[in-house]
């Protein structure tokens, strides 16, 4: 084996171990599930949609799994959801391409463009899984978004929280399941690239202007002083002293 493919296989074994973590550390998916995975067509959510299929394909758990691409048409980007379709279809997971308008405020449009874009895409993929029985959401939501919420949250709002591995909603009757947790976006990105796949989402107008990408420009520059700096921060999430804190 050349020296690439055991840095490949090493980078892929990475992958599928924080994804197995949290599947069995969280118990995200048990027998009779029927999960719904949000596919937006970022290299996020392909890989979220393959790592599930593996499962499904090679593992003793009996699961349904489905996935959505919402498209709200009067939201500035565009994806190719015949690739999409296909994806699905060579994974053998059912594909459904649920398209919308939804009412836009112009005035709120620039304070915080992408709260009112995934709070209405949630909105749907939660209203879709009640409709047609699903028990499980799945959104591949990872690390360093979980790092950039949790300084988000602390700058913004003044609050310590962030984005669990799994959440349990509706008084019981859906849970929200993040099986990517434990993984970077430079290990998906890896991951993605060895198995030869690319994103099939075309970056919003509006991208520039989100608080994510200034927080992860202060994390960035935090890691000037410690290179560690974002692992220290997801560790501490779950490494709180709160006799220490003040009131």
């Amino acid at each position: 084996m050349s020296k690439q493919k055991k840095l490949d296989k090493k980078k892929i074994n990475i992958v599928q171990q924080a994804f197995d973590k949290a599947v069995k550390k969280h118990n995200l998916i048990e027998n009779g599930d029927k999960i719904l995975i949000g596919l937006s067509g970022g290299i996020d959510s392909l890989v979220l949609l393959d790592l599930l299929a593996i499962r499904k394909k090679y593992f003793s758990v009996d699961f349904e799994l489905t996935a959505v691409h919402v498209d709200i048409e009067n939201i500035p980007y565009t994806v190719d959801t015949d690739y999409l379709a296909t994806f699905c279809k060579e994974r053998n997971v059912k594909f459904i391409d649920f398209r919308k308008k939804i009412e836009i405020d112009s005035s709120k449009i620039t304070t915080n463009p992408c709260f009112i874009c995934s709070w209405n895409r949630r909105k749907i993929l939660f209203n879709y899984t009640k409709e047609n029985g699903y028990n499980k959401l799945a959104l591949g939501h990872h690390k360093d978004d979980a790092i950039e919420t949790f300084m988000i949250n602390l700058i913004y709002h003044g609050s310590i929280s962030s984005l669990p591995v799994k959440l349990s909603m509706f008084d019981g009757r859906m849970q929200l399941i993040r099986p990517l947790m434990y993984m970077n976006k430079q290990q998906i990105l890896d991951y993605a690239n060895i198995r030869g796949y690319e994103a099939k989402l075309k970056t919003c107008n509006f991208d520039p202007l989100t608080n994510r990408r200034k927080v992860w420009q202060i994390i960035e520059s935090m890691k000037k002083f410690n290179p560690k700096a974002d692992e220290m921060i997801f560790k501490a999430m779950s490494n709180i002293f709160e006799e220490y804190l003040p009131e």
